[in-house]
């Protein structure tokens, strides 16, 4: 079995041992279980909600409690019908992860039947819900999600939208203002069925119609109490969460309903203040790259133990953001993890860690239900 100390080797000795110290990485038993999900640990009081709280998937409002039974993904992509048609403008930088990627399978029927099957191998990891983060400008194609729920039944799947990036936005975007672009996202909420608003994107540096769609995208947030979820750079920017978190915070958005993206991918914080910053403002803090990259888990952990010792774990959301147009290698049906990574991969290593069972419960099950879980707003 792998030990605690094997797992900080890759940490800095500082880290390991301000880490091992606090009692954190403590010796498991010898023999440990290898489910990715297991039932709640005795003493773990299930989330209340408000009065006509749902979540809204891409066939139906369903009452939060219909998501206990399993593990939720709150940041994957399971449909993009087209080549991203990436802009990058002068003096921005992307990092290479969110530059442009090959299309694998080509805007055909058949993306539903592979993604079908990999939904359904996800189910049985222990997956009860995947929200798909993708967006217009991404190509995202809602009736494949359609198509994908009716045919996985046991798998709810609910729906992101608005735009990504200002190397993605289509041109008319320069041109609107905040107030028409929120006009346009309530249209496509509407009809699409959005149970979620995002992943709404900045870049390296944000540009100004990237503040612009931050803005519209709270807007739609406080018509609808749609809960909100950012990317931020795939490169790791601790400021530019921040100066998301500002931008929404002052434009009215419910913090305990807002999610700011990509925190798993920041590499040079190890005691998380960026992490516990968001975590602070009572928003949720998003590790949803978590174990896409294996030479990342190590430090991912660390971040993740540290805002566990602030007494953050209500607010930690966990996810692979995997996204089957650039990473097929992924899929169980080459021969990886599938969209369950997270769950299968990271999650073992918290057990190794120490991390209680009742705690991977709550970030699993209970924390992706409390970010969705809304109370449907009479048209304005």
């Amino acid at each position: 079995m792998t030990g605690p100390r094997d797992i900080v080797a890759a940490m800095s000795r500082r880290e390991a041992v301000r880490l091992l110290g606090a009692g954190f990485m403590v010796a498991l038993p010898a023999t440990t279980t290898d489910a990715s999900w297991q039932a709640p640990a005795p003493g773990n009081r299930p989330p209340s909600f408000p009065k006509g709280s749902v979540i809204r998937t891409v066939l139906k409002d369903v009452p939060p409690e219909m998501l206990a039974g399993g593990v939720t993904l709150v940041h994957e992509h399971l449909s993009q019908s087209r080549p991203f048609p990436f802009r990058q403008p002068p003096n921005m930088r992307v990092s290479s992860s969110d530059a442009a990627r090959p299309h694998i399978w080509g805007p055909t029927g058949s993306d539903v039947a592979v993604l079908t099957k990999e939904v359904e191998a996800a189910h049985k990891d222990g997956v009860t819900c995947i929200v798909d983060a993708g967006t217009r400008d991404l190509g995202r194609n809602i009736e494949n999600l359609r198509q994908i729920a009716r045919q996985v039944s046991d798998v709810h799947i609910v729906a992101g939208g608005g735009l990504w990036t200002q190397v993605a936005y289509p041109p008319d975007i320069a041109t609107k203002t905040d107030e028409q672009i929120a006009e346009d996202f309530f249209r496509e909420a509407t009809a699409e069925r959005w149970g979620m608003i995002g992943e709404i994107g900045s870049s390296l540096p944000m540009h100004p119609d990237e503040r612009k769609v931050l803005r519209a995208a709270a807007r739609l947030h406080i018509r609808t109490g749609l809960p909100l979820m950012t990317h931020t750079p795939h490169a790791g920017c601790g400021p530019c969460a921040l100066e998301q978190l500002a931008i929404l915070e002052s434009a009215g958005v419910d913090m305990r309903k807002m999610c700011i993206g990509h925190l798993s991918d920041i590499m040079d914080d190890p005691r998380a203040e960026t992490h516990k910053a968001v975590a602070k403002r009572g928003a949720f803090v998003g590790l949803d790259t978590a174990a896409i990259r294996t030479d990342k888990i190590p430090q991912q952990l660390v971040v993740l133990l540290a805002l566990l010792e602030a007494g953050y774990e209500d607010q930690v959301l966990l996810s692979s953001d995997l996204d089957p147009d650039g990473q097929y290698q992924q899929m169980k049906q080459a021969g990886g993890p599938g969209f369950a990574r997270s769950l299968t991969v990271f999650v073992p290593k918290l057990r190794e860690a120490g991390v209680k069972e009742s705690t991977i419960h709550k970030m699993t099950v209970d924390n992706p239900r409390r970010f969705l879980v809304f109370v449907p707003r009479p048209p304005a």
